[in-house]
């Protein structure tokens, strides 16, 4: 069963797209970013850190980077769905498991869609 969906779209009146990586959750499930798709409920892949990386350690340094490193490691898988879905992305900006990329033109096909990456 396909569990990561990848959305593209476009930012309007720009030509920019925007890539995402989503998977199947829960309403009140561990993303804190949400979206419904064909009456799925899908959350957003970067906004559900592994916390058992950081939980218990105290607040200072050490617990920021062990937080920043549960979230890169979110991003990172998102990044490689996005790139497996839609290879074009791989040289785009990528920020907080997002990535961005200018096109040239912005065709009416290309505003908003969704792909299944086989994992």
């Amino acid at each position: 069963m396909t569990r990561i969906f990848v959305h593209r779209f476009n930012v309007c009146t720009t030509r920019t797209m925007v890539y995402q990586a989503w998977e199947l959750s829960e309403l009140m499930g561990r993303h804190s970013t949400i979206t419904f798709e064909d009456g799925q409920c899908l959350g957003r892949i970067g906004t559900d850190p592994d916390k058992s990386r950081y939980d218990g350690m105290p607040v200072g340094d050490e617990r920021f980077a062990a937080v920043r490193e549960a979230y890169e490691a979110r991003f990172q898988v998102a990044y490689d769905a996005i790139v497996e879905a839609y290879p074009e992305a791989a040289n785009g900006e990528r920020s907080d498991g997002e990535i961005t990329v200018v096109v040239p033109r912005v065709s009416d096909i290309e505003r908003n869609e969704w792909r299944k990456v086989a994992r």
